[in-house]
């Protein structure tokens, strides 16, 4: 974490309901250069609802997302040119072939056409989709689908790379492989949030976690700090922790 650098994420006070259900409440929290942190909370807390408004595709009811220096307005087209969002399901087109479909997504992020086939090349190859790259996506395997998936979030090399699920159907080198290329791009100098159910991914994977608990924030900081809020030993894992937590806000909330 690098906080004497400018926050590339600040989330204060946002809160978003549908129709009378509060999905989100005053949730607030900043990302830096360099971190890799993950999202979590049970079905329903929240998480997907965040990623979503920060990725410019909802609009809050209340609080400010800002970052990207300060000076760019939250949800244009020229901050979506520097985020990255992975859906749990994400949309590809599937009458294209892989390689067709990286072009399209390069040619939305601006990418020079020499650049973004460069880009592509290395990606397919580092995810093992090279030999299918000229296929259509409708023959691909849901590996290969999710594969290519995150091929299409980290060709523009994105400040902000937000993932829902993105370890999701994927086997054990894959899984290795998008590891290192999230630690490589951390080390560019991006933010990286992961919002995951597997929590001993997630306790490998980042240096900071964000609980969330019936759409608020219920804790933040590294497994150390978690440790301590949830009164956990020094050996305590991330999951033994989240429970705690979790349990205590469950237990908080029906008195």
């Amino acid at each position: 974490m690098k906080k004497q650098e400018s926050p590339v994420l600040v989330v204060e006070r946002v809160s978003r309901s549908y129709g009378s259900l509060r999905a989100l409440d005053a949730v607030s929290f900043t990302l830096y250069p360099g971190e890799l942190v993950a999202l979590l909370g049970e079905n329903g807390a929240g998480k997907t609802t965040t990623l979503r408004l920060i990725a410019g595709l909802l609009s809050p009811d209340a609080g400010l997302i800002q970052g990207l220096g300060g000076h760019i307005s939250w949800g244009s087209s020229e901050m979506k040119q520097l985020v990255g969002y992975l859906a749990e399901e994400p949309f590809l087109y599937e009458t294209l072939s892989g390689f067709e479909f990286l072009e399209l997504v390069g040619a939305l992020h601006r990418l020079p056409r020499s650049i973004c086939r460069q880009r592509a090349e290395a990606l397919l190859a580092r995810l093992n989709l090279r030999e299918v790259a000229q296929q259509r996506i409708q023959s691909y395997s849901q590996g290969m689908r999710r594969r290519l998936a995150l091929c299409s979030v980290l060709l523009h090399y994105p400040r902000l790379l937000l993932l829902d699920e993105p370890l999701n159907g994927l086997d054990p080198a894959s899984v290795r492989e998008v590891k290192r290329l999230l630690s490589e791009l951390c080390a560019e100098g991006s933010a990286v949030l992961v919002s995951t159910h597997l929590l001993d991914v997630a306790e490998r994977l980042c240096s900071r976690a964000i609980i969330l608990s019936r759409g608020r924030v219920i804790a933040d900081g590294a497994l150390d700090e978690l440790r301590r809020q949830a009164s956990q030993g020094a050996e305590a894992s991330l999951e033994a922790v989240f429970f705690a937590l979790t349990a205590a806000d469950g237990e908080a909330g029906s008195l």
